[in-house]
């Protein structure tokens, strides 16, 4: 099961600009802001890039989680003790 985590697009600073989805809380969306990318992805989240065919500038990636949305606490937790 994958679970979408959220959207990321960046603005016109570069600046990553995070939407969640409904189940994703605050807390969540901390730990994944702050962790390295490779350590999110060894925990089991995967990141898609996303681009707009008809605007060149818009630009962007998704991010889910490969389980259920439960799991994904106990992984970025995880994270921590390695």
């Amino acid at each position: 099961m994958r679970t979408l985590v959220a959207t990321v697009l960046y603005n016109s600073k570069g600046k990553e600009i995070f939407c969640t989805a409904k189940k994703i809380n605050d807390q969540h969306l901390d730990y994944i802001r702050d962790a390295n990318r490779q350590d999110l992805e060894a925990v089991g989240f995967v990141f898609i890039k996303m681009l707009s065919l008809e605007y060149p500038n818009v630009r962007g990636y998704a991010i889910f989680f490969e389980g259920h949305v439960n799991d994904i606490m106990p992984a970025l937790k995880a994270m921590a003790y390695k």
